[in-house]
């Protein structure tokens, strides 16, 4: 080999050509300059994206429905997800609705939501979830949901702030069994009946909260600023209620006959029912303070032989029947039956009604509707597609309420996209461990080129 390079000619190398350090200098620099941006930028990403999927309450920014002074309702409500964050986790501020969504016919997948009053915000009440989907009432101002349990008797109530999150246990002494009737006007007092339980009836174990109070349960007025309840004994058994306008006065039905009584439990009075029919759960009372409303029993003889107590509690969107007035006073004259509705939710005005209507194909909507004429228009739609149970079921919608302090006002909005709060951890760890990992191959690859 020491010979075959003795042989070559030994010449100078040729010059190179003009400029070309400079050039291969400059390469260098941009190659280098490109890996730090690109590293910079994954890295970047990266961080992004675990605050987006960990710290809680960060979000992709969004397109919203433009912000109002004044509550709205969206014109249509988003759909089931398994990405919906809790109350705890994310205080959604006030709603306009409280509602539970989804199915159960293979996996139980139902969910208890509240939607924002303000915007497209959506949140499970974990509070309801950790106590089996009890009674519960949203505040007419929205800003609070108040719960009681369905597992069975219950020594408290759950008072949870939407705008904070916190719950407030609300002692009640000897465990008994709750369902919630009404919540008044100015957010203070809430009526509910309470009973002891022994575990059995008509139904054995199931739903066995619900069955017994509706048989047995006595009037309690709660004062929500002090935290005391007073019962009152000759209320019995208080099947369901409506606070006046005013506050001060609530109607409460036993039987077929509404008790008028004051906060004190003194009766000034009483309105005959007609057979077959009870008062609409915790809107009866008309804003004028002239009439009470009331629809036809939610089920045909179950729990005191001849009605079941109806309190918004279990019901689904499905039976279609018409809300009846009857007068407070009998100078009155009530208004004509509004007819085909599944659900009265709230009083516009005296002369108008927010309502819950299905149509043929099983779709709920939400409806303001006139009184007298019976002019309809329509506010929001569900949407009851095959997105439940994994896309094996249609979703179903049940136990609605609206904040009743909130209807008067509502304005509709058009529906942006839903803002759902942080993940759940269980997403989140495995996508924030996997993320970066991603990060650092892709990396390593930009290193090497």
């Amino acid at each position: 080999m020491r010979d075959l390079f003795a042989t070559l000619p030994d010449e100078p190398a040729p010059p190179m050509p003009a400029g070309y350090l400079d050039t291969v200098l400059t390469l260098g620099r941009r190659s280098a300059r490109r890996r730090r941006i690109g590293t910079a930028a994954v890295w970047a990403i990266v961080v992004l994206l675990l605050a987006i999927l960990v710290v809680p309450g960060v979000q992709l920014p969004v397109q919203t429905a433009a912000p109002s002074t004044k509550p709205s309702l969206p014109d249509r409500f988003a759909g089931y997800s398994m990405l919906t964050s809790t109350v705890a986790k994310a205080p959604p501020g006030r709603a306009v609705a409280l509602y539970g969504y989804g199915n159960g016919e293979t996996f139980n997948m139902f969910q208890s939501l509240v939607v924002g009053a303000d915007g497209e915000t959506y949140r499970r009440v974990d509070a309801m979830e950790d106590r089996s989907r009890p009674s519960a009432l949203l505040a007419p101002d929205g800003t609070r949901v108040l719960l009681g349990d369905d597992r069975g008797a219950t020594g408290d109530l759950i008072l949870v702030d939407l705008t904070t999150g916190k719950r407030r246990s609300i002692p009640l002494g000897d465990p008994v069994g709750v369902r919630l009737l009404a919540w008044s006007p100015d957010g203070r007092h809430v009526a509910y009946s309470a009973g002891p339980l022994t575990g059995s009836g008509e139904f054995g174990t199931v739903n066995v909260v619900e069955a017994e109070v509706a048989r047995t349960g006595t009037l309690r007025l709660l004062d929500l600023s002090t935290g005391r309840s007073t019962e009152v004994p000759a209320i019995r058994p208080a099947w369901t209620a409506a606070f006046a306008p005013d506050s001060r006065r609530l109607a409460v039905q036993v039987g077929q006959k509404a008790h008028l009584i004051d906060l004190d439990g003194h009766e000034y009075g009483s309105v005959q029912i007609t057979a077959g029919r009870e008062l609409a759960a915790n809107v009866a009372w008309s804003p004028d303070g002239r009439f009470l409303a009331t629809v036809p029993w939610l089920y045909d003889g179950p729990f005191n032989g001849t009605t079941g107590g109806d309190t918004g509690h279990g019901t689904f969107l499905w039976k279609v029947g018409n809300v009846e007035f009857v007068p407070v006073t009998g100078a009155s004259t009530p208004p004509a039956p509004v007819q085909d509705v599944v659900q009265l939710l709230g009083w516009r005005s005296a002369g108008s009604v927010v309502v819950a209507t299905i149509n043929a194909e099983g779709h709920a909507s939400l409806a303001e509707m006139q009184l007298g004429s019976g002019t309809r228009r329509t506010m929001s739609r569900f949407d009851t597609g095959h997105n439940c149970e994994l896309g094996m079921q249609t979703c179903q919608v049940f136990d609605l309420q609206l904040a009743t302090g909130l209807v008067s006002d509502l304005t509709v909005r058009h529906a942006g996209r839903p803002q759902r709060g942080p993940w759940p951890a269980a997403l989140t760890i495995p996508v924030a461990t996997v993320v970066p990992a991603a990060a650092l191959l892709l990396w390593r690859r930009m290193r090497r080129t």
